[in-house]
């Protein structure tokens, strides 16, 4: 098997999310995988957003949000006109 493609910071964090969601080609998921092996920061993003969706699927396990709350969550996800900048 070859060595997955190095990637850099932008492009570890802009497939992120994907990443945590299984939702990645193997070799797009390899990149990012070998990426946050190499970056201490990448990954210390990384251990966090697993640790924060952690917490969030066990706070909703119990109870669901509700429906206002869920639109606005939705509403600020999907329309954030600046993702945040990058180091």
């Amino acid at each position: 098997m070859s060595e997955p493609e190095m990637i850099d910071c932008r492009a570890a964090t802009d497939r992120l999310y994907e990443f945590l969601d299984g939702e990645l080609s193997p070799a797009a998921e390899a990149g990012v995988r070998a990426h946050l092996a190499a970056c201490a920061h990448c990954f210390g993003l990384f251990d966090f957003e697993t640790a924060y969706l952690r917490f969030l699927e066990a706070r909703t396990r119990a109870r669901g949000a509700p429906p206002h709350l869920r639109q606005r969550i939705l509403d600020e996800l999907l329309f954030d006109p600046e993702p945040p900048a990058l180091p």
